[in-house]
């Protein structure tokens, strides 16, 4: 049997091929996933207080990629739920001045009228609360939301509600817990 032997030079070029069509691969996956992140949409789930008000249903929203995640989701839930069974969490005028993510707690500070304009009742309280806790930790970054007013810390919105500490995801106040 006779083996025939490839010469250096031969070699050479046939690894040359081989690190081209590996290099063109990478750089088409990396084209292939680029432009799939770039055409797929962010989709979120925002919580709104269901007709009876006794319990929060999400609602899917379609996220803007060039556009802040955290404000968008702030701006959904003051737009209120797209459905009629639905009713909406956050009072008229609030406003996310601010938040800060820092190890998985999400610091979000809001103007005054999230408090002064808020329809009151501990139920009412509990589910505005718990619409942006349950929205925002739907994040996978996201484990736990402590809510500030201009900046302070607040002791409850309404009066039922400890605030003092940061709160998590709360399945109980969902539809179908």
């Amino acid at each position: 049997m006779s083996a025939k032997m490839l010469s250096a030079d031969q070699k050479r070029k046939g690894l040359l091929i081989f690190r081209i069509l590996l290099l063109t691969a990478a750089v088409l996956y990396l084209i292939f996933l680029g432009y799939n992140n770039y055409l797929l949409e962010k989709k979120i789930k925002v919580y709104f207080a269901a007709d009876n008000a006794s319990y929060l249903q999400a609602e899917s929203r379609t996220l803007d990629p060039d556009i802040d995640i955290y404000l968008q989701i702030f701006e959904e839930l003051k737009a209120g739920p797209e459905s009629d069974n639905l009713t909406k969490t956050i009072p008229e005028g609030s406003q996310l001045i601010d938040y800060q993510l820092d190890d998985q707690l999400l610091t979000l500070n809001f103007n005054r009228a999230l408090k002064d304009n808020h329809w009151g009742g501990s139920t009412g309280e509990r589910l505005t609360v718990y619409s942006i806790v349950n929205s925002y930790t739907a994040l996978s970054e996201v484990e736990r939301v402590k809510i500030l007013l201009e900046g302070e810390e607040v002791e409850s919105l309404v009066g039922h509600l400890d605030l003092s500490r940061p709160l998590m995801y709360n399945q109980k106040l969902t539809e179908g817990n």
